[in-house]
């Protein structure tokens, strides 16, 4: 079975340049794009989580325990976390070569956990 998914932004503009979707634990679904991360609910409302002014918005995953995000920012060339229960936006550093935060990221396109 098919199902189109309809994705206007609670501002009402419709969500275009969509990169990637995942699924949450209650039915929803999280999808990138762009510039923002919209959430669709399992009963049918589409609300925007976060938003990076400037960004490229790609890959995502949902952390294990379901309360954070991580999204791939090519345009910056950043792995962003985005906090689910604020929608609070943080980069992980990445500015050089190395391990940790000292890793450099180029254009990444996918995460996964």
């Amino acid at each position: 079975q098919v199902t189109t998914l309809a994705l206007e932004g609670e501002d009402g503009r419709p969500a275009s340049l969509l990169r990637a979707v995942a699924s949450d634990r209650a039915g929803g679904w999280y999808v990138t794009t762009g510039d923002s991360v919209l959430h669709g609910s399992a009963v049918g409302g589409v609300r925007t989580v976060a938003t990076c002014e400037g960004g490229e918005l790609y890959g995502l995953a949902i952390s294990p325990d379901g309360s954070a995000m991580f999204v791939s920012d090519v345009g910056k060339h950043k792995i962003r976390r985005v906090e689910l229960a604020t929608g609070a936006v943080t980069a992980i550093e990445g500015d050089a070569d190395g391990v940790g935060g000292a890793a450099q990221f180029n254009g990444p396109r996918g995460v996964a956990i």
